[in-house]
């Protein structure tokens, strides 16, 4: 009878520790909401996506189709080290500046995101208009990619943009803004693909690579217009000079977060797609497909990942922005409950299925996939349980913790190629140890610092 009253009571006070108050359901329900129309729209457009492959592949040569990813990876291959990321600028300053008030210091704040990425989209479409016969003739020896080349091109100077119109749409709640367009995009390239091949005597690949680009311009052109219309209000008497002054206090840290966005994504490349790549060249092809088979499984908790940091972003910085700490303590408690629970559940039903495909429907020389499957699948569970790090790090302009952390994580990968020790189970080994020690322990100082927050909030509070 004693353990039954200590066993209850211990679930009460679990059960008022990841209470939710009045005032968090609003975010709580518009959180649950955003995920939910991002994960249905990724679902969607990577079902787009698959029928687009299929009629691809049936309909072209290999080789034509492989020109057709070489144009198409290519832009986005550019834009991963070209674009200078300024979509993490806009949720570290936009919050926290129109909670300010400062209209001034956001219209300079807007106009120099803005000037930034129509300058690197106009650098990437130039130089692939200058350089395209010299790519095409020289680096991949097929002179006919040059006009192809050019037709995708144009899509950059609206793409570029997006890194501006995103974090707008995201932080004024228009998800479905965002989402719709980019579902809308994938089926026209299908539906013109189609279009294209049920018609024509001989298909084009220009005209297929239009379609592309076509399907690109709906994705973009329409968020980009609703958010500008959202910050239309910023735009008014516009001052270049009082702009640029009523901006310039926050130089230091405007510049600081431009370098270590920048640098967390080039980090990210070595790590994701870079782990394929390096074990490409330093282990065998086996291991290759050992690798990727398992990294294949695990794309459901992948998936749920990378849309709970689309739609938890623009909370954290909100929040943060207004410096609710209170609020935000409890969004973390039930957060984490949550991703433990249901992130879980659903990594259960991913192992048990990826077993399933493995040892039923594959040939017996990829069961040594499953031990390489299970490590990631528990590195995927990790980081997102731990995916309120990078939000919070950005907001408190602490980012460079999480690239050191990344970094460490590179360190260790390449002491294993040194060491000729680098195959697909290690090379999941040290997933694991970036999701599961080395980001938490590197975000010791972030977590640090928001305690010192606390204490200096309750002790004004107190005075």
């Amino acid at each position: 009878m004693r353990a039954y009253r200590s066993a209850t009571g211990g679930i009460r006070a679990g059960l008022r520790w990841v209470r939710v108050e009045a005032e968090d359901r609003f975010v709580l329900r518009r959180f649950r909401s955003n995920l939910s129309v991002s994960l249905v729209g990724a679902l969607l457009s990577l079902i787009i996506k698959l029928g687009q492959t299929l009629l691809l592949t049936r309909a072209l040569r290999t080789d034509d189709y492989g020109r057709v990813l070489v144009v198409l990876n290519f832009f986005t291959f550019l834009n991963s080290f070209i674009g200078l990321r300024v979509s993490d600028v806009m949720f570290r300053f936009f919050q926290p500046l129109k909670e300010r008030q400062e209209e001034r210091a956001l219209q300079g704040l807007l106009l120099l995101c803005l000037g930034i990425s129509l300058a690197t989209g106009l650098l990437i479409f130039c130089g692939a208009l200058v350089f395209a016969p010299w790519l095409s003739g020289h680096v991949y020896q097929s002179p006919g990619l040059a006009p192809l080349f050019g037709i995708y091109g144009c899509t950059v100077l609206f793409s570029s943009l997006g890194d501006i119109s995103g974090p707008i749409l995201r932080m004024y709640d228009r998800f479905t803004d965002l989402v719709v367009p980019q579902v809308l995009g994938g089926l026209t390239s299908l539906i013109i693909l189609a279009a294209h091949i049920t018609t024509a005597t001989r298909y084009s690949l220009p005209a297929v690579v239009a379609a592309f680009a076509a399907g690109t311009l709906v994705q973009t052109m329409p968020p980009l217009v609703q958010s500008l219309r959202l910050v239309k209000p910023y735009f008014a008497d516009i001052n270049l000079t009082l702009a640029a002054r009523a901006l310039a206090k926050y130089r230091p840290e405007l510049t600081r977060c431009l370098l270590n966005s920048n640098i967390s994504g080039y980090l990210k490349i070595a790590t994701s797609p870079g782990d394929i790549f390096l074990l490409g060249i330093f282990s065998s092809p086996a291991q290759v497909a050992l690798y990727g088979l398992a990294k294949q499984f695990i794309a459901p908790v992948a998936l749920l990942l990378t849309n709970v940091q689309t739609a938890l972003t623009p909370e954290v910085t909100s929040i943060m922005a207004g410096r609710k700490l209170g609020q935000f303590k409890r969004l973390v408690r039930s957060y984490v409950v949550s991703a433990v629970v249901a992130g879980g559940m659903l990594a259960a039903c991913t192992l048990f299925a990826g077993r399933f495909l493995v040892l039923r429907l594959s040939r017996p020389e990829y069961v040594e996939s499953l031990p390489v499957f299970y490590i990631l699948l528990i590195a995927a569970w990790a980081l997102l349980i731990f995916a309120m790090l990078r939000p919070l790090a950005l907001s408190l302009d602490l980012l460079k913790w999480d690239n050191v952390a990344q970094l460490a994580s590179i360190v260790l990968l390449f002491s294993l190629i040194l060491a000729g020790r680098l195959d697909a189970l290690t090379l999941a080994f040290v997933q694991l140890a970036g999701a599961l020690l080395l980001r938490p322990i590197f975000n010791v100082p972030v977590w640090a610092r928001l305690r010192a927050m606390s204490h200096d909030s309750q002790r004004k509070g107190v005075l």
